[in-house]
């Protein structure tokens, strides 16, 4: 006959003398009813904060965030409890904002603030440890990144993590642009405050590293292993979010380039260079990120490998430098190798504006006592890219100069030439414009058309780079002097 569960526990209780605890109490009971008896307590006080009601205290939370995290919250939907893999709530519909300001906001659908297991036993108890972003689509906006960059800095020993996410903003071409599988994270150990992250930003993995020594200096390395590129920037102590100063290294398309900087959003550079196996130069100047970015920057050249260079970095090709670069650069090269000879206290204004070069001013003294001007721009048009040229050359020294290039019946002692013109870099074809000779024998159209031909044929036919092959010259000389 079966005896109900009620009729035994009575039975058990019956039997136990309490006067006499330890002869009445079995030791093989107390160790399977106590870990019950525990379990049960530890449940039920995990459970409970899931039967509370949040929606009563969505503006005590909203205000807790603000005070633990320094981040404004708007909770738009539901808030719920869950105790695995952590005790954690789960904010839906989440609008977080950086700032006091309505239009600077982040719509998060699923956002989980992490919580001490400790203290739940009521809302008003709970301790916030972590916000949580995992497995999202956020939308940032562009004009927004310094709040997003002041944020992160802050001192604050609560975090906000990112895991595996994706970010996207529109820039001001209305382009889409994707980082994919962004992780980031926040530590603070021992006065020093550190943020870890890594993503995917067109099918390469960027990892980055901020470290912020309290009162000490900081240091930013951000790299692109799979294209060997890396930046590494360290800040001097007295950097605050009002003033940066320090030193930049980036090392990109086999250039070295160092930076030492101070200021806010216009900053002054100082006693930089820029390295590669083309060119080694000096750098001192401006560049200022306060509307768009823009650099006027003084490059004293010490070594340049002019043909090389072009080659290497394809400014000729269609969509050869990005509209984005806006700047001037004003160079002075002492001394630099060609086919001329030596050349020495070249001067030019390099200009670059919305994809375009120009070449403004140029000025360099040739050998046999010659000088040449000129004033150049390299146009690039997505459907016919162009090179509009005007140069002036004098020599007083005729017949030494052109000798080099196997020409020896020249008479006069000094000869000039004064010519305008365009190339297409489409065809690789010139079109000589006008040609003055000697400052007043203009050459006739017809001449110019011979002139041009033999150009195309004997120095450009290969692409645009033969103006600086010594052989292509002196064939053209010969043929046309």
């Amino acid at each position: 006959m079966k005896t109900s569960a009620f009729k035994n526990i009575t039975y058990w209780f019956n039997k136990i003398k309490f006067l006499k605890p330890k002869k009445s109490i079995n030791k093989s009971r107390i160790f399977l009813i106590l870990p019950i008896f525990l379990f049960v307590i530890v449940v039920f006080y995990f459970l409970r904060p899931v039967y509370f009601d949040y929606d009563i205290k969505k503006k005590y939370i909203e205000n807790k965030i603000a005070s633990t995290f320094q981040l404004n919250a708007d909770i738009e939907g539901d808030i719920s409890f869950n105790i695995f893999p952590y005790p954690r709530l789960l904010l839906e519909d989440t609008v977080l904002r950086f700032d006091k300001s309505k239009n600077n906001r982040v719509e998060i659908k699923k956002l989980f603030i992490l919580i001490s297991p400790f203290k739940i036993n009521n809302i008003e108890a709970f301790q916030f440890n972590k916000i949580l972003i995992k497995n999202e689509k956020i939308k940032i906006y562009s004009n927004h990144f310094k709040k997003y960059f002041q944020y992160f800095t802050l001192y604050k020993q609560k975090t906000l993590n990112i895991k595996n996410s994706e970010i996207f903003f529109i820039d001001k071409q209305k382009n889409e642009v994707l980082f994919e599988k962004v992780n980031l994270r926040e530590i603070f150990t021992n006065g020093k405050h550190q943020i870890k992250g890594s993503l995917i930003f067109s099918k390469n993995k960027i990892k980055a590293n901020f470290e912020n020594i309290i009162n000490g200096e900081k240091y930013l390395k951000i790299s692109i292993p799979n294209l060997k590129q890396s930046l590494d920037v360290k800040f001097d102590p007295t950097t605050t979010l009002e003033n940066f100063s320090g030193e930049l290294k980036l090392n990109v398309l086999n250039s070295i380039l160092l930076l030492n900087f101070k200021g806010k959003d216009n900053f002054i550079i100082s006693n930089s260079y820029i390295r590669n196996k083309f060119l080694n130069s000096k750098i001192n100047g401006n560049i200022s990120f306060k509307n768009n970015f823009y650099f006027d920057l003084d490059l004293g050249i010490n070594q340049i490998k002019l043909k090389n260079l072009l080659m290497y970095y394809p400014i000729f090709q269609k969509g050869g430098v990005s509209k984005k670069i806006n700047g001037k650069l004003n160079i002075i090269i002492k001394s630099s190798d060609s086919f001329f000879g030596k050349i020495k206290d070249t001067k030019m204004n390099l200009v670059f504006e919305n994809g375009d070069i120009s070449i403004e001013k140029l000025s360099a003294f040739l050998p046999a006592k010659s000088e040449l001007k000129s004033n150049i721009s390299i146009i690039n048009n997505n459907n016919a890219p162009k090179i509009n040229f005007n140069i002036n050359f004098l020599t007083n020294n005729a017949p030494k100069f052109f000798r080099k290039f196997g020409i020896y019946d020249v008479k006069q002692k000094k000869s000039s030439i004064q010519t305008t013109g365009s190339i297409d870099l489409s065809k690789n074809k010139i079109n000589f414009k006008k040609i003055i000779k000697d400052n007043n024998q203009q050459i006739s159209n017809k001449d110019n058309l011979i002139i041009s031909k033999a150009f195309n044929e004997l120095v450009i036919k290969e692409g645009v780079l033969g103006i600086f092959d010594f052989f292509n010259a002196k064939k053209f000389l010969k043929e046309v002097y």
